[in-house]
């Protein structure tokens, strides 16, 4: 069987979505399809995994041509919404005209996502959540607590430098661990970004994926401030080193992720209470550190689901 996906895997650093396409594809191979980033004529299955024709390989117009000549399957992977998105609330109904018009099957990354289009009308009955998974090759936990008085290690990497990731916040949070060394120190991993933010804390740019992990594992939080994420990659893979969870109320999917594990606040306030309280209280602390080796969730969970839904349609 061939499957056509409509966006290619990048090489070097880059966003979530990438990486879970770079781990589908050499899962799917392995398991003896053929992948193809256009539209050919021995294609059984296409998966649309971005419906924005400047991000795709090819166009839902070409995809729309091909179906009237071809029998072929589509799945329709939604992860992705206009409230995430500063000027993108046409990208709502584009998701959800590609969905009833030409789509067999949908998988939502989040039941946040799929609550969220349901709102809007979408409701398919042949549909499934598949979460996003961390590759566990890469993001991995290994015994690594702090002393009890040491400052505690806080994280957040983003590649987008859209505002909707928490900017705001970790901006603020920024200027509290500079102004409090003792208590916290703040490492931010991602692009360069604009407008004098994230002015003091260390940063690191454009580190090969790989190495990503290998950065987490050395802290002990990671925080999270995005707002309406269908379910982002990157609270999975600080979850995967054992990093404590911190997670602003209303990140959307990203709630679903850290059920069981996370803890949560609504202002930078109510963050920094929640910091103090890891600081202050040891022991709470390493309960929490305790219970992120509950945490397993995995690229190789994650693609099997795929797999199946795939299977379905042969």
């Amino acid at each position: 069987m061939k499957i056509s996906i409509n966006k290619k895997v990048v090489n070097g650093p880059w966003g979530g979505g990438n990486q879970i396409l770079m781990l589908l594809v050499d899962f799917l191979v392995k398991k003896g399809f053929k992948i193809s980033y256009s539209l050919d004529n021995d294609t059984s299955v296409i998966l649309i995994m971005d419906v924005k024709d400047e991000s795709c390989s090819f166009s839902i117009k070409q995809i729309r041509e091909f179906k009237k000549n071809k029998n072929v399957k589509i799945i329709q992977r939604i992860n992705d919404n206009g409230s995430h998105r500063k000027n993108n609330e046409w990208l709502d109904d584009l998701i959800i005209n590609v969905n009833k018009e030409m789509v067999d099957k949908t998988i939502f990354i989040s039941k946040w996502i799929k609550n969220y289009f349901e709102a809007k009308g979408l409701k398919r009955d042949n549909s499934v959540v598949i979460a996003n998974g961390a590759d566990r090759k890469l993001f991995y936990s290994y015994n690594n607590q702090r002393n009890k008085d040491d400052p505690l290690r806080i994280v957040t990497h983003h590649w987008s430098r859209n505002m909707a990731k928490g900017y705001e916040i970790y901006d603020k949070l920024d200027k509290f661990c500079c102004s409090n060394p003792d208590i916290a120190h703040f490492r931010f991993i991602g692009r360069p970004l604009e407008g004098g933010i994230l002015s003091n804390c260390e940063k690191i740019y454009s580190k090969p994926y790989k190495e990503i992990g290998q950065f987490l594992r050395t802290e002990d939080i990671y925080v999270t401030a995005t707002q309406y994420e269908s379910g982002g990659c990157h609270i999975v893979e600080g979850m995967a080193c054992g990093l404590i969870p911190l997670v602003k109320r209303g990140g959307g999917g990203t709630e679903n992720y850290v059920e069981g594990f996370g803890f949560y606040y609504d202002t930078f306030e109510e963050l920094k209470s929640e910091i103090l309280n890891f600081k202050n209280n040891y022991d709470i602390f390493i309960d929490a550190k305790n219970n992120m080796i509950n945490y397993t969730y995995s690229n190789a969970e994650m693609c099997e689901q795929y797999w199946n839904v795939i299977k379905e349609m042969e």
